[in-house]
C-alpha cells in the first residue's frame, strides 16, 4: 500500500520537480498562504526564490492527498496537563469486605449467590427456611463481589451463621510504585487516569489517597496507594495497572501530536498548509511532551493548519525532490 501511495505522489509531483526544481504554488495558493500567515502571526517574508521563508515547499493534488491520508488540524491555544507514568496492581486485601450472617435460626434451603458473582442492593443472596416451615430471605445489604460462600444448601445455621462474603469494588483499591526520582511530584488529591492490558481501550478515574512512610530498599520505589472508579466491575483484584498522573502543573500554549513533528538536518519542522495543495516545512522549536502532545514553544501559532497525519510521506517526497536536484546540478 505504501509503495501504490508513494507513486501515487511521485506521479502527482512529476511536473513539480522536474530537474530538481523546487514548484511553484499557483498565484491564488500563494495568496492564500501569505493570508494564512499573516492570521498565524508571521512576518510572511519571501526567499529569494520566491518561497515564504521557513523550509522547502511540498505540492500535492487533493486527491493525492486523500489518497495519502493525509489530514491537518487547526493549532489552537490550551493548556495541557503535565503527567507521570507510574506502574503497579490492584489490590485485594486493602478492600472492606463484609460478612453476610443468616440472621435467625433455620435452614439453608437455597443460596443463589454464586461464587464470583456481582451483586446489587436487595439481591437475594440465601433463602432460609425457620424450624416453623417459613421462608425469609437474606439479601445484599449493598453492591459488591460474592468473594466468599461459607454456606451450601441443607446447612442448618443461626443468626451469627456467615452465608457469604461480600467485598465493594466500586472504588477499588490500587497501589502505584513510585521511582523515587519522582517522588516531589505526587501528592494525595491527585487525579490519575488508569489503564490495564485486559481493556486496552478504557481509561478507569482514580485518586491517589495517600504515600508510603517507608521506600523499598531494593527497587528504591514508594507505594501510593490509588482509589479507582470501577462501576462496571471490570477491574480485578490482582491485575496489573498504568497510572497516568496528573501532577496539577500545565503548559500553556500551542501543542501538536507527536507525529506531526519530524526530524531534519536543522532540527525539528512541521508540515503547514499554506494552500489547498501546498505544504511548507517550517521549523519549530519543541518543548515538553506529555502524553502523546508536544510543546511547541516557536514556529506555530494559533489558526496554523498542521499536518498530524502523513507527515512523514511529505518529508520522504520532499527529501527526494531535494535529492533529484542535487543530482541534475552535477
Amino acid at each position: 500500500m505504501k509503495i501504490l501511495i508513494n507513486l501515487f505522489l511521485a506521479a502527482a509531483l512529476l511536473g513539480a520537480y522536474a530537474c530538481g526544481d523546487k514548484p511553484a504554488a499557483p498565484a491564488e495558493e500563494h495568496s492564500g498562504h501569505d493570508e494564512a500567515a499573516g492570521e498565524a502571526g508571521h512576518d510572511g517574508h519571501e526567499d529569494e526564490d520566491g518561497h515564504a521563508g521557513g523550509g522547502g515547499l511540498v505540492e500535492i493534488t487533493a486527491a493525492a492527498q486523500a489518497e495519502a491520508g493525509i489530514k491537518t488540524e487547526v493549532m489552537r491555544r490550551a493548556a495541557v496537563a503535565e503527567t507521570f507514568q507510574a506502574m503497579g496492581r490492584v489490590l485485594q486485601d486493602a478492600q472492606k469486605p463484609q460478612h453476610v450472617t443468616a440472621g435467625g435460626t433455620g435452614r439453608v434451603k437455597a443460596l443463589p449467590a454464586a461464587l464470583g458473582a456481582a451483586v446489587r442492593p436487595g439481591e437475594v443472596l440465601a433463602v432460609i427456611t425457620t424450624s416453623a416451615g417459613a421462608e425469609t430471605q437474606v439479601t445484599a445489604p449493598h453492591k459488591g463481589l460474592v468473594t466468599a460462600v461459607h454456606a451450601a444448601a441443607g446447612d442448618q445455621v443461626n443468626e451469627m451463621s456467615f452465608l457469604v462474603t461480600l467485598t465493594d469494588v466500586d472504588p477499588l483499591w490500587g497501589v502505584l510504585d513510585i521511582p523515587e526520582r519522582n517522588l516531589e511530584l505526587v501528592k494525595p488529591g491527585q487525579k490519575a487516569g488508569i489503564r490495564t492490558a485486559a481493556y486496552p481501550n478504557a481509561v478507569f478515574s482514580g485518586t491517589v489517597v495517600s504515600l508510603s512512610p517507608e521506600i523499598d530498599t531494593l527497587s528504591r520505589t514508594v507505594k501510593a496507594r490509588v482509589s479507582i472508579e470501577n462501576p462496571d466491575g471490570l477491574l480485578k483484584f490482582g491485575m496489573f495497572i498504568d497510572a497516568s498522573v496528573r501532577t496539577g502543573s500545565y503548559f500553556q500554549g500551542v501543542a501538536v501530536r507527536a507525529d506531526a513533528v519530524q526530524n531534519g538536518p536543522e532540527g525539528a519542522f512541521v508540515f503547514v498548509k499554506t494552500g489547498k495543495t501546498v505544504f511548507t516545512a517550517r521549523p519549530v522549536a519543541t518543548g515538553r511532551e506529555k502524553d502523546g502532545l508536544v510543546e511547541i514553544k516557536k514556529g506555530l501559532s494559533p489558526g496554523d493548519k498542521v499536518v498530524v497525519e502523513g507527515a512523514f510521506l511529505l518529508k520522504s517526497e520532499m527529501l527526494k525532490a531535494e535529492m533529484g536536484g542535487d543530482e541534475h546540478a552535477h
